[in-house]
């Protein structure tokens, strides 16, 4: 895929187009900024590097939001801001596949580039992720989930300062080797794409795992294997110990009788003294009963009877007893009611005494037990060890679930290993050496003629064992300016282009840098001659007063774009 146009419009109140830009689709294109090299004049702000930034989101970059915030100063151009949101601004980047044999094909890209805009793929919308994953599948023919599209168009649009300094680690940040590795193992086609999307999900499973494992040996609950199993025999050994003492101590076999006999006792006891208690309340009622009845008897008005007994026979004539004979009666009739319930206080004292009696027995039987002999410090030592034997129980179980936990992650670890050692296997020494070698050929030659060493690109097919970076530069010695570095960084990408060409690979065919102001101009112009022999694009943005000892006629011919002070790339 070659960069053929990009079309920048505005789409309210009306379409109007504010920047066309037709790219060489051969070599280089310049995007030229011709501020004068006057103190109060700066390229810092006519737009040159906001080009790169519209492809870069154009080509799945997340945020539109880069076009107005400069991260030096944390602040934002609220005029771009505006302006980009008032217009409803869009850019349209049109590609071109020329591939052997085959009709041209283009593509049309769309992004709007206001907060929430649209990602459009040739009229059709797309959401984000299936935005990434459509574009990564035309410019890379790759369907499965890893390496990701943003992982590999950062090696070919270098627009932030981590890829345009870093030829191999160009991502920054916090990634892995793992990730790296499968970027380099899929722009080699080191390993077949399914072979290397699943390698790259087990090597994210795998570090996961590896994480938690780590997380398990800071906690002081789970350790180490080693360390759980030491514990959990010393709990053992513990436990042997107290159960063997627990065994010495226990008498409920022993005095199984003597305490059956003890409960029937005392049970026996309690029975008796709660009926001693009711008899003994009843005698006390009783006797005050019989005391009532008593003063009852001694306290009757004989007069007023015989009064009212005179008075019944003035009106009814001769009454058959006399008053005499009813008091008799009525005397007789309360003394056997005493005599009754004496007689009921005499049986209830009897029983009370047989009661005591029995009590008293009782507690002498009670008292000669054997079970009463024992030792009560025994008792809580027998409680205290079984306190502790249910502890230990406790802390063998928390030990056991920690060892089940720790041995399923070694386990799935292990099981991780052996899957990705099986697709290791697969990749062929020889082959890899073969893939870099012919790669190599255009990376040299291009080092030396930019400058006089040929460097050479490594993979290490044993990087993981050696804890090591999966790939690297040899022969590549000592610190190096940021001039330099740029050099090589063009170098490894051209050199790219040229063997994907040359394999057959599916990748872009252009290289987009960013500030390229610190390489020397000898450098610069060795990398402007590389790039005419290219099949593919060189595209960067530059200041002129760094390209203005380079032949002219060769940099009117490669400017795709000018810009200036009087001439932002907005027109604002």
């Amino acid at each position: 895929m070659l960069i053929d146009r990009l079309i920048v419009r505005k789409t309210q109140p009306e379409n109007e187009i504010i920047r066309d830009i037709s790219f060489n689709l051969k070599g280089l294109s310049l995007i030229v900024d011709n501020t004068s090299d006057l103190a109060e004049d700066s390229g810092n702000n006519v737009g040159k590097t906001t080009v790169i930034k519209i492809i870069d989101l154009c080509l799945g970059a997340r945020s539109v939001r880069s076009l107005y915030y400069d991260v030096d100063t944390k602040s934002e151009n609220l005029e771009i801001k505006k302006f980009l949101a008032d217009h409803k601004v869009e850019a349209e980047l049109i590609l071109i596949d020329q591939r052997n044999g085959e009709k041209n094909k283009n593509l049309s890209i769309v992004r709007q580039l206001f907060n929430n805009g649209k990602r459009i793929i040739n009229g059709k919308e797309y959401t984000q992720d299936e935005f990434w994953s459509e574009l990564k599948s035309i410019l890379f023919d790759l369907k499965e989930d890893n390496p990701t599209l943003r992982q590999l168009i950062s090696k070919f649009v270098r627009v932030n300062d981590t890829t345009s300094e870093s030829m191999i680690k160009y991502l920054g940040g916090n990634i892995s080797n793992d990730t790296y590795d499968t970027i380099y193992l899929f722009l080699f086609r080191i390993i077949r794409n399914d072979l290397l999307s699943e390698k790259d999900s087990l090597s994210s499973s795998l570090k996961e795992c590896e994480t938690k494992i780590k997380l398990y040996q800071h906690d002081d609950n789970i350790s180490s294997l080693d360390i759980l199993e030491q514990r959990k025999q010393l709990l053992e050994s513990e436990l042997n110990e107290l159960t063997t003492k627990r065994k010495n101590l226990d008498y409920m076999e022993t005095y199984k009788d003597e305490l059956k006999n003890k409960r029937k006792i005392i049970g026996f006891i309690n029975e008796v003294e709660r009926e001693m208690q009711l008899l003994d309340f009843e005698v006390k009622q009783i006797n005050i009963n019989i005391q009532k009845l008593e003063n009852e008897k001694s306290n009757i008005n004989t007069k007023q009877i015989n009064y009212i007994y005179n008075e019944a026979e003035a009106y009814i004539g001769t009454v058959n007893k006399t008053f005499e004979d009813l008091l008799k009666f009525h005397n007789k009739m309360i003394q056997n009611r005493i005599d009754f319930v004496r007689e009921q206080s005499f049986a209830k004292s009897k029983r009370f005494e047989v009661l005591e009696t029995k009590r008293d027995e009782l507690l002498e039987q009670n008292k000669h037990l054997t079970i009463d002999l024992l030792d009560e410090g025994m008792l809580e030592e027998l409680n205290s060890i079984n306190n502790k034997i249910e502890k230990l129980i406790l802390e063998k179980g928390e030990i056991n679930q920690s060892i089940k936990i720790l041995e399923g992650a070694e386990t799935l670890k292990d099981k991780l290993n052996g899957k990705i050692k099986l697709i290791n296997q697969q990749m062929d020494p020889n082959n890899i050496n073969e893939i870099i070698r012919k790669f190599n050929v255009y990376f040299a030659d291009y080092c030396e003629k930019l400058y006089g060493e040929k460097y050479l690109f490594v993979y290490n097919n044993k990087w993981k064992e050696q804890k090591k970076f999966p790939v690297s530069l040899d022969l590549f010695k000592g610190n190096v300016g940021t001039g330099m570095k740029k050099g090589i960084i063009v170098a490894f990408d051209l050199a790219y282009i040229k063997f994907a060409e040359a394999m057959n690979i599916s990748s872009p065919k252009f290289v987009i840098h960013d500030k390229l102001e610190n390489t020397h101009i000898n450098q610069l112009k060795t990398i402007f001659d590389l790039c005419q022999e290219i099949n593919g694009q060189y595209i960067v943005p530059i200041l002129r007063e760094r390209v203005d000892k380079i032949d002219s006629t060769l940099i009117e011919e490669c400017k795709v774009l000018e810009l200036s002070k009087e001439n932002k790339f907005f027109k604002i």
